[in-house]
């Protein structure tokens, strides 16, 4: 149950620009307390961990943090607080004042990335497909929120990330493909994984599961759609018979989180895969996404992520361990990338 998962750096994500559509009628307390109400009728019923949380206790407090202030846009800062008291580490607010969520995640610093890697990310990179080494795709997905998409828009986003990927692979004979997931740090990963049909075909992507190891919701792919049990959530239109046996290499960090998290469970698996980089961030709970009063917009965390098995992974970590390196001037020259086409030419 992924309709959207939530990111560690906020350079991934384009906040809402809708205006709030609060009744002038009611005061700012009234508004606030209607607010927080739902709120928290949505986190007592359908988050994950909602069993161990004193909601009485939780409704008391929130409520009293929040009308301490001034306006309602400033009472959305007391989210925060609400996710860190129950423990919601990957829960997040979206409205068109600001992006709020819990302080309780793995914090993470410059030190921790390679330089070429800080610089390209200040760069926010796009989703991109290359040809690398003169038979081998590259393809970047960074994280995409794409949480204000019409059912419409977003796939014709999608159809153009798959088309992108077929594209080069009708061009040239391809022999295997890098996928770059050191970027994605999370969004809604319904269109990322449409649009990698042609490498994964039809075929189960994840589980959703709950707290008792009740499997809640099943993620598949099919003809071209990605489904959320029997619901559509994204469709490409498929051009090509996908091929789920040439090789893919995978390159994952420490950044990658959430929805880039979700892309390696797909793979997991399948065939003719391997992981290079270095241990995942750790973000393997679903999340959905349900309208609040007021046009904002919760990303709540209602289940855990299992592969095909329902095997739990609290991060994914890599079969070839590559430390802190990273090269975008010349991909060639990338010791992750290095290992992926030693990978893919092994394969071959």
């Amino acid at each position: 149950m992924k309709s959207i998962s939530t990111g560690i750096l906020l350079c991934f994500f384009l906040l809402i620009s809708t205006a709030y559509a609060q009744d002038t009628s009611l005061t700012v307390k009234d508004s606030i307390t209607f607010f927080y109400h739902d709120l928290l009728n949505n986190l007592e019923s359908k988050y994950l961990n909602r069993e161990d949380v004193d909601w009485n206790t939780v409704r008391k407090y929130s409520l009293e943090q929040a009308l301490k202030a001034k306006d309602f846009a400033t009472s959305l800062e007391t989210t925060t607080k609400v996710f860190d008291t129950i423990k919601c580490n990957h829960c997040s607010l979206f409205s068109d004042k600001g992006f709020y969520r819990s302080t309780l995640n793995k914090q993470l610093s410059k030190e921790d990335f390679n330089s070429a890697f800080l610089i390209e990310l200040e760069k926010r990179p796009p989703f991109k497909v290359q040809l690398i080494n003169e038979n081998i795709g590259y393809i970047n997905i960074p994280g995409m929120l794409m949480i204000d998409l019409t059912q419409d828009s977003l796939n014709i986003e999608t159809q153009k990330m798959y088309d992108e990927i077929v594209t080069l692979q009708k061009i040239k004979k391809i022999k295997g493909w890098v996928i770059d997931l050191r970027f994605n740090g999370g969004g809604n990963v319904f269109p990322m994984l449409a649009a990698l049909h042609s490498l994964l075909g039809d075929n189960l992507m994840y589980n959703a599961i709950d707290n008792d190891g009740i499997n809640i919701g099943v993620h598949t792919l099919k003809d071209g759609g990605f489904y959320e049990g029997k619901v559509l959530k994204a469709k490409v239109i498929p051009s090509i018979k996908p091929d789920t046996n040439i090789p893919v290499a995978l390159l994952i960090g420490k950044l990658t989180g959430s929805s880039g998290e979700d892309i390696a469970v797909a793979f997991k698996n399948r065939e003719n895969v391997t992981f290079i980089g270095e241990n995942t961030y750790g973000f393997l709970t679903g999340n959905d996404l349900f309208e609040l009063p007021y046009t904002v917009k919760i990303a709540l965390t209602t289940s855990y992520i299992t592969d095909a098995q329902e095997k739990y992974r609290e991060y994914i970590t890599p079969d070839i361990e590559i430390i802190k390196e990273a090269n975008f001037e010349d991909l060639t020259k990338d010791k992750n990338i290095i290992e992926a086409i030693k990978y893919i030419k092994s394969k071959s």
